[in-house]
């Protein structure tokens, strides 16, 4: 049969104990005590047993001593978890799983929970961990939107089997994420672009932690250069580009971030487009004009001598003084060539030299290098009108001086001369001349008694240096009669005198007799006859003998 338990009223217990030496709180007691009880604390993370032997005395009723008994008691762990402390980058999980030791106790089949943490303003992301979830481990993802570290508290309980332990702490510091927009940068050509990111800016969602540094990649753009990659870490994103063409190029970076000491967490990469205007680059120039005309230089973009000219490209200048041309002037408005009308007020080559600023149109107005242009102003003649006087049959020539009659005349060396003339048709020997001759002349024939004029209009050109052709002058030339008086006969008697008064176009037209015509004669020896004699003292109007 089964035993039969009888329990006196009264009933006491005194009890000895196996020591556990995993267990605390299991000692004997020798003095009667109405119940077995003891607080037992297991120190590991198993289950553990304690024996009790227990001797049992019934009360007033004869205080008889029963068998003793044992009274064995299983000590299930319960968990005991110190305070935690992790940290965490901004939107990456975290992780922790408590263990025994250093005074942890967890037991194999010990779950956690924990209620929404305590979290600082700027985090979000902070979710209870419900029990019956069973969960192992505490853990979670919290966005910190702020660019410096942020805490978030949270309260766990741990559980083994049935018992719970003390609720403990983590203590998790989000460490703030760069998160940073798409970028855009615009320089010119051969500058560098500082990129200096700031906190919240261009956005409030811009997220930039202290002492953030920065390592790229770049696309390569083969009309750039000095872009390049860089894996070591920057404080800033910089480098110097330069356009090798005459259009607006973009260079693409592909920039990864990282926080500083606060968590070295990398952001999600970015992009920074850089727009790379082009500076114009002239080398330097040359160019001519013959004096009174207008010169003009347009730069074109070209591979050769590496010119880069943008669309809408304008230039300034500054001119060095020549004393010996006028029109040569500053010019500070942006002009889209290069150009002025220069007087050469010498008759050799003149030379002007500028320095030209061009400037870039709509794409960046960038200054590009300064360059020299150097314009010879070649002379033109210039040559005042003139007037020349000869007799009939004579040859007038005009070989037009440099300075004279005044400095206002200027003629270059190996200055030519071309005419048309104003028909006279009392004149022979005038005729239009278009070849050029180094002076102005022509035999002139005076048919009638009277002076005559003939007109030249010549046009001068100056010979090697610039053959520029000079403003037309006249050239007057008076040509004055001459007698023109065929052999005449005259019969007289002996001792008589004969009078002879030439008459112009008499006998014929071709007898010219200008007025106030006077003559000399000799005349030929006749021994049979007296009274002649030659006439060179002093002229007379007629013959008269």
């Amino acid at each position: 049969a089964a035993p039969t338990t009888i329990v006196p009223a009264n009933t006491t217990y005194t009890w000895t104990v196996v020591d556990n030496t995993n267990v605390t709180g299991d000692v004997d007691e020798p003095t009667a005590k109405t119940n077995i009880s003891q607080t037992l604390t297991n120190l590991t993370n198993t289950a553990q047993s304690v024996v009790y032997t227990v001797t049992p005395t019934s009360g007033a009723a004869g205080n008889c001593v029963g068998a003793t008994f044992t009274v064995t008691v299983t000590v299930s762990p319960k968990p005991t978890v110190a305070n935690e402390t992790t940290s965490v980058c901004s939107r990456s999980a975290f992780t922790v799983t408590p263990t025994t030791g250093n005074g942890n106790i967890i037991a194999a089949s010990t779950t956690y929970s924990w209620a929404i943490p305590v979290m600082e303003s700027g985090i979000t992301g902070g979710a209870a961990g419900l029990a019956a979830s069973n969960l192992t481990s505490i853990s979670g993802t919290l966005i910190n939107s702020t660019n410096a570290p942020l805490k978030a508290t949270y309260t766990v309980t741990p559980k083994s089997g049935v018992c719970n332990g003390a609720p403990f702490t983590v203590e998790v510091t989000v460490n703030p994420k760069p998160e940073i927009p798409a970028q855009t940068a615009t320089i010119c050509s051969g500058t560098a672009f500082p990129f200096v990111l700031a906190n919240a800016s261009p956005t409030a969602a811009t997220i930039i932690p202290v002492n953030t540094t920065y390592t790229w990649t770049v696309a390569t753009n083969i009309n750039v250069t000095g872009q390049s990659a860089q894996p070591t870490s920057q404080s800033n994103i910089s480098q110097t580009l330069t356009n090798l063409t005459n259009t607006a190029q973009n260079v693409v970076y592909t920039v990864t971030p990282v926080s500083g000491a606060q968590g070295l967490c990398p952001g999600a990469n970015f992009t920074i487009t850089v727009t790379v205007n082009p500076k114009p680059y002239v080398s330097a120039q040359t160019a001519s004009a013959c004096s009174g005309a207008a010169f003009s230089v347009s730069p074109a973009n070209a591979t050769v001598n590496n010119h880069i000219v943008p669309t809408g490209t304008t230039y300034t200048w500054t001119v060095e003084d020549n004393v010996n041309v006028t029109g040569d002037v500053n010019q500070a408005v942006g002009q889209s060539t290069i150009g002025q009308t220069l007087n050469n007020l010498t008759n050799t080559t003149q030379t002007v030299v500028y320095t030209v600023t061009p400037t870039s149109g709509t794409a960046g107005n960038c200054v590009g290098e300064t360059f020299i242009l150097t314009v010879s102003v070649y002379p033109k003649p210039f040559v005042t009108p003139r007037t020349e006087t000869i007799c009939s049959g004579q040859t007038f020539t005009t070989t037009p001086v440099n300075n004279l009659p005044d400095t206002t005349t200027i003629v270059p060396t190996g200055t030519t001369y071309t005419w048309t003339v104003v028909d006279n048709t009392s004149v022979s020997g005038e005729s239009n001349v278009s070849i050029a001759q180094s002076s102005i002349s022509q035999t002139l024939v005076n048919n009638s008694n009277t002076v005559q004029t003939v007109t030249y209009t010549v046009t001068p050109k100056s010979g090697d240096t610039g053959l520029c052709v000079g403003s037309p002058f006249t050239i007057t030339v008076s040509v004055n009669p001459k007698p023109v008086i065929f052999n005449r006969v005259d019969t007289i008697c002996s001792a008589t005198s004969f009078t002879l008064t030439p008459v112009n176009n008499s006998p014929s037209i071709t007898t010219i007799v200008p007025a106030n015509t006077t003559y000399t004669w000799t005349v030929a020896s006749n021994a049979n006859v007296t009274g002649q004699s030659d006439q060179d003292a002093n002229a007379f109007r007629n013959w008269n003998y």
